[in-house]
């Protein structure tokens, strides 16, 4: 994150600074999953807080939407 951080600082193209805040963002928001699950001992998949991680998915080759959950072992 702090490489990140250090990159967003340095970079001035804004399509290239907007990427890096895309990914920090999404790394902030993983690792507070992340923490909830531990804070919470979250274990059962079945759990409301594992299942809520539900994504979806727009497919355009098979014009199909996916449903996967996020896994993060």
């Amino acid at each position: 994150m702090e490489d990140l951080t250090d990159l967003l600082i340095q970079t001035t193209d804004k399509k290239l600074r907007k990427k890096i805040n895309i990914m920090i963002t999404v790394n902030v928001h993983s690792r507070d999953i992340v923490n909830n699950f531990v804070r919470d001992s979250i274990l059962d998949v079945k759990e409301f807080q594992w299942e809520s991680q539900l994504r979806f998915y727009f497919d355009n080759d098979v014009d199909t939407i996916r449903i996967r959950q996020c896994t993060w072992m």
